[in-house]
């Protein structure tokens, strides 16, 4: 399956879409998955594509609040 075809499933983006979608690198964006804990998917039809859930890359736009110290809070 030729990358350029490739088709995730509905509701999913590949990792290179998600970057693309945050404004990031593909190297950022895998910084993200691992320190976000975010749950990245493998599709059957082509194992080496990790996919993201569309929403859960949604919500990695809004805002994080700060403490008193400015240090980003966990939601």
């Amino acid at each position: 399956m030729d990358e350029g075809t490739y088709r995730p499933a509905d509701g999913y983006l590949t990792m290179a879409a998600a970057a693309n979608h945050l404004g990031v690198s593909l190297v950022t964006m895998r910084k993200i998955l691992r320190d976000s804990g975010l749950q990245a998917y493998r599709d059957p039809r082509n194992r080496r594509v990790r996919l993201l859930k569309t929403e859960d890359v949604e919500q990695l736009i809004q805002p994080v609040p700060e403490d008193l110290e400015g240090n980003a809070r966990a939601a």
